[in-house]
């Protein structure tokens, strides 16, 4: 046992960022890194820009000179880094009396998991909220009005509201085929992946798998779209968002990984803070294209 305090609190420190790295290897598996797209943050904020705002190709006469058309801002989203953390202090008293053990056990162990359901829920807060959270082209990320800058007569569509049913899904996959672009041209894009709460996979795989056409008694063919299927336990029970993954939706912005510190008070106390922290933010960049919502109810 160390003979003197500035060793045990040392020694504490130690043992407690090796019990906190092992056990962030638990989680290895982590559901958000399945349909958010991680990015690197230089400074405090990012902006993002919305896609599809060039002007149309069109037939240039002989002798005539070429229309330039210009790249212009169009629904800029910015997303403001925030920092989260949390923390354990533990006694001098806990090493010299033998009751390491227990912190190891519960404390240090613990933290990892708190930062790393922190994680999970903001991320699954950035699809839960598409219907109601506000975009930069100000309608909810999933609605059925969505402007577009250069053609006020036309709308994009990606929301489908009602129960999962095989009308409800094959209305979701289609809307794909009928989004613009700002200038009201074809916007080519396709669906390839869903996203759902864990709830939803009897359901969904009874849905896709079926030999006749679902939810019915028929002896037609399901020919329903086979989208490649994400589950998360931490998302919505209820809604599900089918994604064109090759479009940048919600982002997992990353100012600075995990940093460990820790602090002795060996003025008063003699007691050891150990505490963890991270920068990022969760968001949605992409206002009316790379997703449908599906309400579910």
């Amino acid at each position: 046992m160390a003979t003197s305090r500035a060793d045990v609190a040392k020694s504490m420190y130690i043992d407690a960022k090796e019990v906190f790295m092992q056990n962030l290897k638990k989680y290895t598996d982590q559901q958000w890194k399945k349909y958010m797209v991680e990015k690197s943050s230089e400074k405090d904020e990012e902006k993002y820009e919305t896609i599809g705002n060039l002007k149309p190709a069109s037939e240039k006469a002989e002798g005539a000179p070429i229309q330039y058309g210009r790249i212009t801002d169009g629904n800029t989203t910015t997303i403001r880094n925030k920092t989260y953390a949390n923390g354990v202090e533990f006694t001098m008293e806990m090493k010299e009396d033998n009751k390491w053990g227990i912190v190891k056990a519960g404390s240090v162990p613990e933290l990892a998991r708190t930062m790393m359901t922190l994680r999970e829920t903001e991320s699954a807060a950035i699809w839960d909220a598409t219907t109601t959270a506000v975009g930069a082209d100000g309608v909810a990320y999933a609605s059925n009005s969505h402007p577009l800058l250069n053609n006020p007569a036309l709308v994009n569509d990606n929301l489908v509201t009602g129960v999962l049913s095989f009308a409800s899904w094959t209305e979701g996959v289609n809307l794909f085929n009928e989004w613009k672009n700002h200038y009201g041209e074809k916007f080519e894009t396709m669906a390839n992946k869903a996203l759902a709460h864990r709830n939803q996979q009897t359901t969904i795989s009874a849905l896709l798998g079926s030999q006749l056409k679902a939810f019915e008694s028929s002896n037609t063919k399901n020919t329903i779209e086979m989208l490649e299927m994400i589950y998360s336990t931490y998302l919505d029970k209820v809604k599900i968002h089918m994604l064109d993954t090759s479009i940048d939706s919600a982002v997992f912005q990353r100012r600075k990984g995990l940093v460990n510190e820790y602090d002795y008070d060996k003025r008063s106390t003699f007691n050891v803070y150990f505490n963890v922290h991270e920068r990022y933010k969760t968001g949605m960049i992409n206002p009316g294209f790379g997703f449908v919502t599906l309400t579910g109810a």
